[in-house]
């Protein structure tokens, strides 16, 4: 009986071995297009505290990430995420969106901010997404602000993607 359940086991390895080797043969003749359209590899929750710089997240073109703002954190009241970026692959155009509720009297807000801090640009009229140019090898800061909140106001669940525009 071990010599038979031995057998079936090492046959199955060696059929699956063989199936893969196979099938990356395969793939090796697929074209592959050089940029996928893909806008989300990775899915992703916000880690606590990231509300300043020195605590940002990192974040990876392609990626989404999963936050909340206007709850207590910590004992503190939270209204800003912080998010590092750094382009690794080319220069190019990536457009940043934003998926989350949009009230009257509050709505999110992104900003992208250079190594230093100095503010590149920022979403504008509730606008829920924004275009940036980012340089190859440069890291970035991404803001995410619920303005017009106050404490104990509305709780924004909120998803930032992002995807190569050119």
């Amino acid at each position: 009986m071990k010599k038979t359940l031995l057998a079936s086991l090492g046959l199955t390895l060696l059929l699956s071995t063989s199936a893969g080797a196979a099938f990356a043969e395969d793939a090796d003749s697929v074209p592959v297009a050089k940029e996928s359209n893909l806008t989300s590899l990775l899915e992703y929750h916000e880690q606590e505290p990231n509300d300043n710089f020195e605590q940002a997240n990192y974040y990876f073109i392609g990626d989404a990430v999963i936050g909340t703002l206007g709850e207590k954190v910590q004992g503190t009241w939270e209204n800003y995420d912080v998010y590092k970026i750094m382009a690794e692959n080319k220069s190019s155009e990536v457009r940043f969106t934003i998926q989350g509720d949009k009230y009257s009297d509050s709505w999110l807000e992104l900003t992208l901010y250079d190594s230093n801090g100095q503010k590149i640009k920022r979403s504008r009229n509730g606008q829920y997404f924004l275009n940036a140019d980012l340089e190859k090898g440069k890291d970035y800061y991404m803001t995410v602000t619920a303005l017009g909140l106050q404490p104990g106001g509305h709780i924004f669940d909120y998803k930032i993607s992002s995807e190569v525009v050119r």
